[in-house]
């Protein structure tokens, strides 16, 4: 179900459940080969604050930090 603009509706809706929780922000890892992670990201606010070498129980790969403020 790719480019229907399900995941990013899925992350808008989830982001009022976080503000319930009193989060200040949320931050989503991704890999930076995820182009269509890194657009719903971005197209809900997100922030890329850094890029990270993964630790190897999660593959050591090259990643991405984004933050969406709430």
């Amino acid at each position: 179900k790719r480019n229907m603009g399900y995941a990013s509706e899925a992350l808008k809706q989830i982001l009022p459940e976080a503000i319930k929780f009193g989060m200040p922000f949320v931050e989503l890892v991704t890999n930076v080969e995820n182009l269509s992670s890194q657009k719903v990201i971005a197209k809900n606010g997100g922030v890329l604050i850094e890029r990270f070498v993964q630790p190897e129980f999660h593959g050591g790969a090259d990643a991405f930090r984004f933050r969406i403020c709430l």
